[in-house]
């Protein structure tokens, strides 16, 4: 298997299909990193709440057998309809629907999409003419309708403005409590039960005409005889019409996603056809390409050949079904503490399936607020029952990529408390937070290792509440000098959490928590730019090259020592000798990846001119011409004292120059390099690390402020060769050096000296 890394970056992907608006971003590529370094072709892998397609799609994809689990139908809808391929008859079976036969009140039967369509029936707010309305904004407490925008066919376009008195009729002719309601009440909570009343708060939220038109749908939907990959289709697209049906939007802002189960005082009430028209025509969108489908676990298991299966089971049920020591790997992305989601779900379930699934969730429907200790609590039950399914040689990973401390809290508390020990993490304020880890329930607890995940060594007795704030302000400490620089929050947190699992320091939520921020408070922490923080009293000069520097140097050793590297190979080179608590940004990786290698085809290989020997012959030759060059000028050119070259005058140094192929800016740390009184410093580099540079200052204040406050100049290697060819003079020599505008600490440009026929800096060396 090779050396491990433990952080896989992976992209955050926006998800895609019904509910995307609420649903997390997902880890893509992360899975599929995980996969082919924890497991062997043909292993069996469990995500177990499983939310979308992305990590069956990835397992699927690497050789091996994929088990999807969730106890919410909608989440396994969700996964099922990106993994299977839209039918290719679903116009067809949409067609069906929309002229499956709707009786009206004088007994005519007409198609359904006909009748839904003239619940919307609305003048054109200009022409006059008959049009129908694809939206009626409502204001909440005066009860009415106030603006609509209408389809006018003799207008030719959607035209918006007020509602007159047809609107104010039409929008109170149907029965508030009447077939519709009481039908989908009962579906979610029958006349008996204890979730009734919640139940009902919820089917409030959509007006009489719009609960209509979807209670009409979802019968005729059942009626029709249709293969499941069809049938699943359209309830997918019902369930996104579900939601954007709903009075939860507001009208005249743009709100992502509803944040209390309350209508906005202004609000959409949508055309529910027009809604459902639109889905099913996005609906190729959802799964770029079929994955094979097991019906079931029995038929996963009698066929080698990669699937997946999925199962509408809560943890404690997967484990009923699974023989224990099976599984190679778990995949675990929690699902979030959102009780306006949850309630949601539970709604649309009871609306879609009469099944033990949907009835399972009705406790959810009074579900309103956040609540991290439930969490918590149901995390670890579930991680406790799924454990002993892993294999000897199993691993757990909990991956998201939100940066979400609350998050990465209740995991490391849930998966410790349920038996785990951490073997490796990384966490990035980018693409979210990896936590590794192996069973080991805590019957064997004496003496076993927690790996290279936290700092120190060896695992550590159960501490008391006493314990947990000095450690915590010993952990933070600790991981700011390892990366000797300004640290992004999240990471700090992440580590906090990573060692208070590693040290068996478990207890509720809040407990926990309250732990944490005593801690931190313990503290003097100095908060900089973008969320970092640093502490004022560790002595940068003594501490490792900052960790910026140390990526590069990787970057840079890597390309030398081997060409040429697959994307992937070389990103987790890098995270084999980079992660725990000094896990560098993605972005940061990516471009000192940039700066020395040229990517083809997703190949990468060492640029020509960063060769080592032809670099240090560069150098060299430059040392040599700014020698040169400063006897042309009249200075007395030196080196030693910690610089390639000075110039000097009168017994003074005028101009000092460091010469470096690398964008290595530890030294600009105060204290490291003598700067003389009245001497000018410049850092001369190759152009091909301006991008570079300009990030590494952008993302250490204390670095940027110790250039602009020392008055470096940076200078690109081609342009201090035009200026020795050009001849110049002192004077033309100092306002060339300066041309280009002074930034200060804030700024993201870097004085990098170029004139107008310099190319771009990645190529510009």
């Amino acid at each position: 298997m090779g050396e491990i890394a433990w952080f896989i970056p992976g992209c955050p992907e926006v998800a895609r299909g019904p509910l995307a608006r609420y649903r997390p971003p997902t880890p893509a590529g992360a899975a599929d990193g995980y996969i082919r370094q924890l497991t062997s072709p043909g292993a069996l892998v469990l995500d177990l709440f499983c939310q979308g397609p992305t990590f069956l799609r990835e397992a699927v994809r690497a050789g091996c057998r994929a088990i999807g689990a969730n106890a919410n139908p909608i989440g396994l809808l969700i996964a099922g309809l990106g993994l299977e391929g839209t039918p290719a008859n679903l116009d067809a079976v949409f067609t069906r629907l929309a002229d499956a036969p709707k009786e009206t009140p004088n007994r005519r039967s007409i198609p359904l999409h006909r009748h839904i369509l003239s619940l919307y029936r609305s003048r054109c707010p200009v022409c006059g003419g008959e049009g129908t309305a694809e939206w009626f904004a409502w204001d909440r407490e005066a009860r009415y309708p106030y603006a609509k925008a209408v389809r006018c066919p003799r207008c030719g376009r959607i035209q918006e403005g007020p509602t007159d008195e047809a609107d104010m009729i039409a929008a109170r002719r149907l029965d508030r409590k009447g077939f519709a309601y009481y039908f989908a009440l009962d579906r979610v909570a029958p006349l008996k039960s204890s979730h009734r009343a919640r139940a009902a708060e919820l089917v409030d939220l959509y007006t009489p005409r719009n609960l209509s038109a979807l209670v009409d749908i979802l019968i005729r939907l059942e009626g029709l005889e249709l293969e499941r990959p069809a049938r699943a289709a359209l309830q997918g697209a019902l369930l996104e019409t579900m939601d954007r049906a709903s009075s939860l939007d507001p009208h005249g802002e743009e709100r992502p996603r509803p944040r209390l189960l309350r209508p906005p005082a202004r609000f959409l009430e949508r055309n529910v056809w027009y809604l459902l028209e639109a889905t099913v025509a996005r609906a190729m969108e959802w799964a770029p390409e079929p994955v094979r489908r097991a019906p079931g676990l029995k038929e996963l298991f009698a066929d080698p050949t990669p699937a997946y299966t999925l199962l509408p089971l809560p943890a404690r049920e997967v484990a009923r079904h699974l023989a224990p020591g099976t599984v190679s790997l778990i995949l675990a992305d929690p699902p979030r503490p959102d009780g306006v989601f949850w309630a949601l779900c539970a709604l649309w379930a009871g609306w879609l399936w009469e099944s033990p699934a949907s009835q399972a969730m009705r406790p959810l429907l009074g579900r309103r607020r956040l609540e991290w200790d439930r969490h918590q609590e149901a995390f670890q039950a579930a991680l406790s029952a799924v454990g002993p399914l892993l294999a000897p040689d199993g691993y757990l990973v909990i991956l998201f990529a939100e940066p979400d401390e609350n998050l990465v809290a209740s995991a490391c508390q849930a998966a410790s408390a349920a038996g785990y020990d951490l073997v490796g993490w990384g966490a990035s304020t980018e693409v979210g937070c990896r936590l590794v880890w192996r069973w080991a329930p805590r019957s064997d607890a004496g003496g076993r290792p927690s790996g290279r995940g936290g700092i120190g060594a060896g695992p550590a007795p159960p501490t008391d509440n006493a314990e947990a704030p000095p450690a915590v302000a010993e952990t933070v400490r600790e991981t700011l000098q390892a990366r000797a620089e300004p640290t992004p929050r999240f990471l700090l947190t992440a580590a906090v959490h990573t060692e208070l699992a590693r040290r068996r320091w478990n207890g509720p939520f809040g407990e926990v928590v309250q732990a944490v921020r005593c801690g931190w408070e313990s503290l003097e922490l100095e908060a900089l730019e973008m969320d970092l923080l640093w502490l004022p009293d560790l002595d940068a000069r003594r501490l490792d090259p900052p960790l910026a520097d140390r990526a590069e140097e990787i970057v840079r050793s890597l390309l030398t020592e081997r060409s040429p590297w697959a994307t992937d190979d070389l990103l987790l080179a890098v995270y084999r000798a980079l992660d725990g608590p000094l896990t560098p940004e993605p972005s940061l990786v990516l471009l000192c990846m940039r700066s020395y290698g040229v990517e083809d085809g997703g190949v990468w290989r060492l640029r020509e001119e960063d060769d080592p020997a032809r670099r240090a012959e560069e150098l060299e030759n430059l040392r040599r011409d700014l020698e040169e060059l400063g006897r042309r000028l009249r200075y007395r050119p030196a080196r030693g004292r910690g610089w390639d070259l000075r110039w000097r005058e009168r017994g003074r140094d005028v101009y000092l120059f460091r010469l470096s192929a690398t964008a290595a800016l530890g030294d600009l740390i105060p204290g490291k390099l003598p700067l003389p009184r009245g001497g000018r410093p410049c850092w001369v580099l190759p152009g091909g690390r301006a991008e570079l540079l300009a990030e590494k200052l952008r993302r250490d204040p204390r670095l940027a402020r110790a250039a602009w406050g020392a008055g470096w100049q940076f200078v690109k290697f081609r342009h201090l060769r035009r200026l020795i060819a050009e001849g110049v003079d002192r004077r033309t020599f100092a306002v060339m050096l300066g041309l280009d505008p002074a930034t200060g600490p804030r700024g993201v440009q870097i004085p990098l000296m170029m004139t107008a026929d310099d190319g771009p800096p990645t190529t510009d060396h």
